[in-house]
């Protein structure tokens, strides 16, 4: 037993002594380098190296790598955990040991490549190993030295550029490939710029997108007509730098693929090892585009318009949320530096707008766009009231409205029935008023009060109110003489009163006779005079109603007051007889001259004054037509006439005009009582002169019914048309 443990202990001694022997035979010993102190040269003897140490690298850096040299060597590259299994001679060709990416063995001539630091381990040291050694695993590969290399070597850490998509080396098997980089979007006019430099073999280089790449990588049913031909770099044997422009805003995303297959026609034969560098950068296209919801070519004063950069081709993020800036005015001064600014023209003009964008590596671009500002838009009007206004005559009408513009109002003007009434050529505030008063030179109804507005483009608005006019005031009625009224039964009286209405063009007359009583009469529209006589005795009450167009109406009440005829023991028929012919005639003139009053009144809106010249000579006789007018024979109308039809005068006693000798007339009158019939036979055997009339007063026979009556013409009146108190008859009387 002791024996057996003692055998044991003396093989493992003697093992251990054996393995010191031989590690401490195969320790190799390279000249070191740093890559601080690159680049440089060196002279490697046979059966010698060089090892540079490549400092701690982050994950994810990457190192380049330029060489030269005039003999065979071998390229190796380990981490610093496994570098010792390298020089202790230990078996390094492996995955595990090594790092294939950036081996390169029996190499000769110039080359680079570039080298990114794996991410699937922590911050790490590394180094380069040029070997000219015969090694006993090598079992032939590689480099075995035999003649001393001159190198030279060159290397560093790489500073992407900012649009750098892939930069490190491809080894790609024979019948393979090895996507460089993808997918990635890119903006139409963008460059890609591809550079490759190869180390070994001789590769194609594509370009195609996402699904070309679905056809492609299973190598079925797979077309080179598929991937995008203006892009192809063929059989890249040496350095290699392509811009490619993408002609086509691709919605498939892309992919670059280094191919070792047999390509296209001038393509790489794929039979070998490939290992190349390909570096992938962007030059974006830098495109500021000016976009808006609104359109551009209409733009309102006045309005907001928001302006977007968003359009702007951006996928390769060339431009950050703060690389615009925006000029509204062709100033040179920013008004904002956001991806979106509203903004306001308040008048019209052509304004340039422009977009100032800087891309994330430093370079910039600007586009510009001329907007074109007009007035599109007429003012807006705002009436306090929207209903129908009422107004009566004298009143005063008040209109209160407010208006808006987008660029300002340049004038404004009332109207009344599409006529001007007021206007105003300098506006200066936002609202207007209207004041009217309401005078009977309007019309009664209804109206339309609009008020226009104008703005500074010409363009207008119009707001309509409707107003009405009404008559609010009742006709006038002029009093002429007593309203008491004393009269004998039987005796006709003459009724006359006219109204006076500035706002009604018609006036209806209404005599009530009698007014409460069993013989109450009622005479419509029956004009401002009437004759009437009355049948009974008593104090009797006549009402007169006047009404305008309005509606309105006005009242007069007369007392007459009727007794029973008297007989001669008072005056006598002569002098009753000449009193009643006075009163019928001071009753016509005064009437005459009322009435011309009220028509003077009516038509004084239309009389001029006369020349001075004219008004010295004296006026010459009125004429019959001028006659007919101012007596009212062509209207029926007669100091002497009954304005109503239904009581016909009576007709003389035929035993009158016996009694005063006279020719029977035509028409036989009715009988006329004693009385009558003795005052008018004293009038005719023995007529009295009567000092109350003076030379103005004609006598006259009727020439119908030869019954005698007098009448007194008017100042200026020489001749006159009149009708006969008795039968009616219209006859001309002369002072002549």
């Amino acid at each position: 037993m002791r024996l057996a443990h003692m055998l044991v202990i003396t093989i493992i001694l003697a093992s251990s002594a054996s393995t010191e022997a031989i590690t401490t035979r195969g320790i190799i010993t390279c000249s070191n380098a740093s890559i601080d102190s690159l680049p440089g040269d060196w002279s490697i003897s046979d059966q010698s190296c060089l090892r540079v140490d490549l400092g701690e690298r982050e994950p994810g850096s990457t190192i380049f790598f330029e060489i030269s040299s005039d003999n065979q060597i071998d390229i190796l590259l380990f981490p610093a955990a496994n570098i010792e299994v390298y020089q202790s001679e230990s078996s390094y060709r492996s995955e595990s040991v090594w790092i294939s990416e950036s081996v390169f063995e029996a190499f000769s001539g110039s080359g680079e490549w570039h080298w990114e630091v794996p991410t699937d381990r922590a911050k790490t040291r590394w180094y380069l190993v040029i070997d000219n050694l015969a090694h006993p695993q090598d079992s032939g590969q590689g480099s075995q030295g035999g003649f001393d290399a001159e190198i030279s070597l060159n290397g560093g850490e790489i500073i992407s550029d900012q649009f750098t998509l892939s930069d490190s080396i491809h080894r790609v098997d024979p019948d393979d490939y090895s996507i460089v980089h993808g997918p990635f979007y890119v903006d139409e006019g963008t460059f890609v710029n591809i550079y490759a430099r190869t180390m070994e073999g001789d590769p194609d280089i594509f370009v195609m997108t996402e699904t070309a790449l679905s056809y492609y990588s299973p190598s079925t049913n797979w077309s080179s007509s598929l991937r995008i031909a203006s892009a192809d770099m063929l059989f890249v044997n040496d350095q290699r730098y392509f811009p490619w422009m993408v002609n086509d805003d691709y919605d498939d995303p892309l992919y670059i693929i280094v191919d070792n297959r047999l390509g296209p026609g001038g393509g790489g034969a794929g039979t070998q090892d490939a290992a190349v560098t390909v570096t992938v950068t962007l030059t974006p296209i830098l495109d500021p585009k000016i976009s808006s919801e609104t359109d551009l070519d209409t733009v309102n004063v006045g309005q907001v318009v928001t302006f977007s950069s968003l359009e702007t081709p951006n996928r390769s993020q060339q431009f950050s949320m703060n690389s615009f800036t925006w000029d509204m005015n062709g100033d040179g001064n920013p008004e904002g530096s956001e991806q979106t600014i509203e903004y306001t023209w308040n008048e019209p003009g052509s304004f340039v707008v422009t977009l100032n964008g800087i891309s994330t590596d430093s370079r910039g671009a600007d586009s510009s766009r001329t907007i074109t500002v007009s007035d599109l838009t007429a003012p807006e009007i705002s009436m306090e009231t929207s209903t129908e206004i009422t107004k009566g005559f004298g009143d005063t009408l008040e209109i209160r409205a407010s208006f808006s513009d987008n660029w300002g109002v340049s004038r404004l003007d009332w109207m009344l029935d599409g006529e001007i009434i007021e206007s105003n050529y300098e506006v200066s505030e936002p609202n207007s008023t209207l004041v009217l008063a309401i005078s009977n030179d309007f019309s009664a109804g209804q109206h339309v009060v609009s008020l226009v507005v104008t703005d500074k483009s010409d363009q207008s608005s119009q707001k309509d109110v409707l107003v009405n006019f009404i008559d609010v005031t009742a006709p006038e009625i002029e009093v002429l003489g007593s309203p008491i009224i004393e009269t004998i039964v039987g005796e006709r009286i003459f009724l006359q009163n006219f109204a006076v209405d500035n706002e009604s063009e018609d006036l209806e007359y209404t005599w009530i006779i009698d007014q409460g009583s069993e013989n109450e009469i009622q005479l419509l529209d029956s004009g401002p005079q009437v004759f009437y006589e009355f049948q009974s005795k008593g104090t009797k009450n006549v009402l007169l109603i006047v009404e305008n167009d309005a509606g309105l109406t006005s009242y007069l009440e007369i007392l007459v007051i009727v007794s029973e005829d008297e007989d001669d023991s008072g005056l006598g028929m002569i002098a009753i007889g000449g009193i009643v012919v006075l009163l019928i005639t001071i009753i016509s003139i005064v009437s005459f001259m009322a009435y011309n009053s009220a028509v003077g009144r009516k038509m004084s809106d239309f009389e001029e004054t006369q020349d001075e010249a004219e008004s010295e000579l004296p006026p010459p006789p009125p004429s019959s037509e001028m006659q007919k007018q101012m007596w009212g024979s062509d209207s029926g109308y007669s100091p002497f006439q009954s304005s109503f039809q239904d009581e016909p005068i009576p007709p003389a006693d035929p035993d009158l005009f016996d009694m005063l000798g006279v020719e029977k007339p035509q028409a036989e009158p009715e009988k006329v009582d004693e009385l009558e019939q003795n005052l008018l036979g004293d009038l005719q055997d023995t007529p009295k002169p009567d000092d109350s009339f003076d030379d103005r007063t004609v006598r006259k026979s009727c020439e119908s019914c030869s019954m005698e009556f007098q009448i007194s013409l008017p100042e200026g009146v020489e001749e006159a048309y009149t009708n006969c108190p008795y039968c009616g008859h219209e006859q001309r009387i002369s002072l002549n």
